[in-house]
């Protein structure tokens, strides 16, 4: 997880944010009175105009096509979701709030990790928000050269329940490949310490925002003393 900066607010949600909560307040209390099949439909498409092609494609380019929480690349193996950071089932008003809305992957917004759950103070949450505040703040990067193992560690209970929530360090298949992607830049970062040219300029690249795990290099490139 980097800490990543939000843009502009696409136009179709500033235009039509005002009316789309109306329509959608009133569509739930609606199938709340009535939960008929028609009432279910008004509500779900009211509730999706925020799936706008426009608030995906600005979201896939603010976040370099990554998930927010995992720092995965989504697009060449799935479809990006566009998660609500404060779950639009406990928090309808924020439905379609650009400052609310982030990129992530199938699995971390899914009903086994994150889904519609936002622990509070009193549950060492709440998450952290990559666009809020700055991960390396909450969160360790560390790499075990003797296992080959890339873990997330969290510096206090919110960074702890951060990972435990999104499962980081739980999900084998997540595990193994950030793993093996830090496990090439180690030895990058090992290269560079003995003051190779091209091996410097490699792990500069793979701290760049767009590169998966780019927190992991950042963690390397400061372990090693690199500059």
């Amino acid at each position: 997880m980097i800490r990543v900066e939000r843009t502009s607010e696409p136009e179709i949600l500033a235009d039509n944010r005002s009316k789309w909560i109306v329509d959608y307040r009133n569509a739930r209390e609606s199938y709340r009175r009535h939960s008929t099949p028609e009432n279910r439909t008004r509500l779900k498409n009211c509730e999706n105009r925020y799936n706008h092609r426009s608030v995906r494609s600005a979201l896939k380019s603010m976040f370099d096509g990554k998930c927010a929480y995992c720092e995965s690349h989504i697009s060449h193996i799935s479809y990006p979701h566009i998660e609500h950071y404060r779950p639009k089932s406990r928090f309808p008003n924020l439905c379609f709030s650009w400052t609310n809305l982030l990129l992530g992957c199938a699995i971390c917004n899914g009903k086994e990790f994150k889904g519609d759950r936002f622990p509070g103070p009193a549950e060492n949450g709440p998450i952290l928000n990559p666009v809020n505040e700055n991960p390396e703040d909450f969160l360790e990067f560390e790499y075990d050269p003797a296992t080959g193992t890339a873990m997330i560690l969290g510096k206090d209970p919110r960074g702890t329940k951060t990972v435990d929530l999104l499962g980081l360090n739980k999900r084998p298949d997540l595990v193994r490949h950030r793993s093996s992607v830090v496990r090439k830049m180690a030895v990058i970062a090992i290269q560079a310490s003995h003051g190779n040219i091209e091996a410097i300029a490699e792990i500069k690249r793979c701290m760049g925002k767009d590169e998966e795990y780019s927190a992991f290099a950042k963690a390397l490139f400061k372990k090693f003393g690199l500059s």
